[in-house]
Formats: C-alpha cells, structure tokens, sequence
C-alpha cells in the first residue's frame, strides 16, 4: 500500500524502511525470505511510526487491514487441495505479500504467481465510500485517484526488475490488478489492460484470466522472486 488521499494520510510523516525506526537508514530487507512477509506489512510498521510521532494513522491502518483482507481472498487460490495433496502435486499458485522496493520505502501490496503469470495486486481498502470506475479514473466519493495508473506503473517495476532474473522464463507476463475492498463498486467503463475487481470477484476474475504457465514454471519463478536480491 503506498497511499493516496483517499486511504491514507494527505500529509504523511516520512519513515525509514519497513521495520526500521523512523529516523534510521537501516536496510534490513535484503536479509530474509520474501515468503515470510505478512500482507500489511509496511503499512502496518508506518501506521505504529505515524502514530508515535503523534499523527492519525488510521488511514494506513485501514491500508494494513484491506491488504490482510485481500490476502484471505488469494488464499482460496494458493492453497493445497485435497487432490493437490493426495496426487504429490504443488500449489498452482503462489504469493508473496509486502515486497519491498526503493530499500523499503515503497512496497507491492502482493505478487501472485500463478497460471495467468504474474499479477501485481494492489489493494485498495475504501470502507463505506462509494467507488466509481471509469476506465483509467477510480474515483472514490467524488475524488479520483491515481489507482489506475500506479498499478500499471507496479507492473513496469516488476518487469524491468524481476524479469532479468528469471532466465528462461522472462517472457511471462505482468498484470496489474486493483482489489477494491470495504465496499462495492459502480463501473462505467473498465479500463483495457488492468483488472479491477471487488472482494466478491477477485477470485473468479484471476482464475478466469487464460492460463500460459504449469505448476514447474510457478514454482521456478517463485523461487526466484522470493529473493530479496531479486528486487534490487
């Protein structure tokens, strides 16, 4: 979650990295596995920040906790199932949540690996607001965002970063995708090249995009991307 107006503080208190005091320059994202994230997790460490210096941190609570909630969603996508298991097959899909970018100072909400290839998702939590999608504005009680644009800007940034790494598998494709969350929302005109979609059709939607990868290649890139070092 790397805000806007509509879900997180007009004015935010600068930070350090995730997990890093306020004031610090430590970069400690380098040193673990990107699997072991939680969703949430930048926005959460801004929100405790924001709120020790004295500043409303609802807005980025509201961020930690609709990326929390779009995680249960991918859930249904990247679990096991019973025949997965009785066969010895791995999971069609594979997530990592809160991936850092810029040393920590920005995120990806998650990257979801899995038939359609790679999905960068941002969640977009706007609790009983109204939501308006027309085409490359989603406005939010009457104020457009730059939701849109942003999440083909993520897409950009894990092409050019991540598909370097994956040798053979670099010709995957990278889509933006927006989970709008708290609310449900009104369409107008759906943008050509990002999926939007509400809690209730998140699922459906990705499961619905045309398939181009098998669980191998799922697993490789996965491997990779799990690297911090594969985000640099």
């Amino acid at each position: 979650m790397n805000p806007t107006p509509m879900n997180a503080s007009a004015n935010p208190v600068p930070v350090g990295p995730a997990g890093a005091p306020a004031h610090g320059t430590v970069d400690r994202s380098r040193t673990i596995d990107l699997a072991r994230h939680y969703p949430g997790r930048r926005a959460g460490h801004v929100a405790a920040h924001v709120r020790e210096a004295g500043h409303p941190d609802r807005n980025w609570r509201l961020g930690a906790d609709g990326e929390r909630r779009t995680a249960e969603l991918l859930e249904r996508l990247t679990g096991r199932t019973r025949r997965d298991r009785l066969l010895g097959r791995p999971p069609r899909w594979r997530v990592l949540h809160s991936v850092p970018l810029d040393g920590g100072a920005a995120d990806l909400d998650h990257v979801l690996i899995g038939p359609p290839g790679i999905c960068v998702i941002n969640s977009r939590h706007h609790l009983h607001r109204t939501v308006l999608l027309d085409n490359d504005r989603l406005v939010v009680s009457g104020v457009a965002t730059d939701a849109v644009p942003r999440a083909r800007d993520e897409a950009r940034r894990v092409r050019s970063l991540l598909l370097p790494h994956l040798g053979d598998d670099s010709a995957v494709p990278v889509r933006p995708v927006i989970a709008v969350v708290g609310t449900p929302m009104r369409v107008r005109r759906w943008p050509d090249d990002v999926v939007v979609a509400t809690e209730g059709a998140l699922v459906s939607a990705l499961r619905g995009m045309a398939p181009v990868l098998g669980p191998a290649a799922v697993g490789r890139i996965h491997e990779v991307a799990r690297r911090p070092a594969s985000w640099a």
